[in-house]
């Protein structure tokens, strides 16, 4: 299948997904892992309507006194990273997704910084895929860090068409809402 084709397939799945439960679940097991506890900065992001819920990750993280950052898309596919100290800021930008207002300023993320990474779906052996705007394959070219790809279980999918730019992610850097596939 090609990646149009598999996009589609994940967007079916995600229809029948409860969102915020898988989140909440998905949180859980995030707040138990010892990268999640040793943070001191959290890169995220705000769920689109068809993602699982991450608003109980981005509460928590500024519960637990971590510095988050969120992104903000900049110029066309690229992100800046803005630091959210209330989540009261987000705003809808582009493509309508929660993101900070453009009045605050963008941040070097540091190198130690735990990222939590949205897909469409991966598959076991670590292909993501992502919605096809290339913003995350960017950014995680050079990005330093933990990192977590936070993928429902229903959505590793067997095998993802990838590219030489789709980067890969181990097994242990795969979460669901059961835990890390490691």
């Amino acid at each position: 299948m090609t990646k149009r084709e598999v996009r589609t397939h994940a967007k079916t799945l995600r229809a029948a997904m409860d969102r915020e439960r898988i989140g909440c679940e998905m949180a859980q097991a995030l707040f138990a892992l010892p990268c999640w506890q040793h943070a001191q900065t959290v890169l995220a992001f705000a769920a689109l309507s068809d993602e699982p819920d991450t608003m109980p990750i981005l509460r928590q993280t500024l519960a637990d006194g971590k510095r988050l950052l969120l992104p903000r898309v900049a110029e066309a596919g690229c992100m800046d990273w803005v630091e959210i100290p209330d989540l009261a800021l987000l705003q809808r930008g582009a493509f309508g997704i929660l993101e900070p207002p453009a009045d605050c300023p963008a941040v070097r993320p540091p190198e130690e910084a735990l990222l939590l990474i949205p897909c469409l779906a991966v598959s076991p052996d670590g292909v993501r895929l992502g919605r096809g705007g290339g913003y995350y394959d960017r950014f995680l070219a050079h990005a330093k860090g933990s990192r977590l790809l936070l993928c429902p279980s229903a959505l590793i999918l067997p095998e993802v068409p990838a590219d030489s730019w789709d980067v890969r992610f181990a097994p242990e850097e795969i979460l669901t809402e059961k835990g890390t596939l490691v």
